[in-house]
């Protein structure tokens, strides 16, 4: 699993490992620290803009949506929330953060099940 964030303008720019270490640990947070986690997480991210989003993706692809999620096959998925977007698969990936690069160059991609992280106008260059 792919988890994309926007982060904030100029925000831990050149420390990417450090950055990966706090969205990890917001992710695996337990619930007695939501509301620190909350106020930490909007102090690092920007929250995307679902609406544009799924209004850019349903008018230039043909891609089925069914609950935020956008099936790239039967099995293949990204889905869409305010927090986070997540990819389920790498087998598109190139193609599904295409169209995140489209949207916003300062989206920063974890895939915590493999400790991968990288910024996403890196992957364009």
């Amino acid at each position: 699993m792919y988890y994309l964030f926007v982060i904030k303008d100029n925000f831990f720019k050149n420390n990417d490992e450090y950055l990966y270490d706090i969205l990890y640990k917001l992710k695996n947070m337990h619930k007695e620290n939501y509301t620190y986690g909350i106020s930490l997480y909007y102090n690092i991210c920007n929250l995307f803009d679902t609406k544009a989003l799924n209004y850019y993706i349903t008018s230039k692809t043909s891609l089925n949506k069914k609950n935020n999620k956008y099936y790239l096959d039967k099995y293949n998925y990204f889905e869409i929330r305010k927090s986070c977007c997540v990819i389920n698969n790498d087998k598109y990936l190139r193609e599904v953060l295409c169209i995140f690069y489209i949207y916003n160059k300062n989206i920063f991609v974890c895939n915590f099940d493999n400790n991968e992280y990288f910024w996403l106008k890196d992957k364009f260059k």
